[in-house]
């Protein structure tokens, strides 16, 4: 497990800059981000519970505040309906867009959700009382509970992004574009071609 200090003091080795710490951790956590955001990773998958009281009446369910309900949330990847005894799936939701509920015919899609700003709205076909979200979930950036599965695989490539991140922030841009060359973009190009598939055919 590579911590935030270890990763800082990688920074801080390309950078000779030990006297700027609060950019240094800044970069961190941006480049962080950055990686893992590089594409949609199977090691970033997450699931959570949703919970929710039956009703007879309700066409659909709204979960609010699902950015705070699944952990760092960063884009939902679908939605299993479930018994709420055996946790057996019954249903797998599709995602549509607000404007794309009904079909042609004017009549509402089955198994969907849709997001309507930070309220995740479900319109079960065989509601439950429970629901399993699979989600990309974003690293932990903060110093004390720093975790990422890049850092651990790569540190030093990830450091060398937070470098150019530093360069950039302190006005050494031709530095800045030389570690963008140099070390983010065929770092990027690695991480697509060894870890975007969940299985090897």
């Amino acid at each position: 497990m590579t911590t935030f200090a270890e990763l800082e003091s990688l920074v801080i080795e390309q950078t000779r800059r030990p006297e700027i710490s609060s950019v240094t951790k800044a970069a961190i956590r941006t480049a962080t981000l950055r990686a893992h955001h590089t594409d949609f990773f199977p090691r970033d998958l997450a699931q959570g519970p949703l919970l929710y009281a039956l009703s007879s009446t309700a066409q659909f369910y709204d979960f609010p505040n699902i950015s705070q309900t699944l952990l760092r949330l960063r884009s939902l990847k679908l939605i299993h309906g479930i018994d709420a005894v055996t946790s057996v799936p019954v249903e797998q939701l599709e995602f549509r867009e607000a404007d794309d509920l009904f079909d042609a015919d004017g009549n509402r899609r089955p198994h969907i959700y849709t997001l309507v700003g930070d309220t995740l709205r479900i319109y079960f076909s065989a509601p439950t009382g429970a629901a399993t979200a699979f989600f990309y979930q974003n690293p932990q950036t903060s110093e004390a509970q720093y975790s990422s599965w890049i850092a651990d695989t790569y540190p030093d490539e990830l450091a060398a992004w937070a470098a150019g991140i530093v360069f950039a922030r302190t006005g050494f841009t031709e530095m800045a574009q030389q570690f963008q060359e140099l070390h983010v973009r065929p770092f990027k190009e690695l991480l697509i071609s060894s870890h975007l598939l969940g299985n090897v055919s």
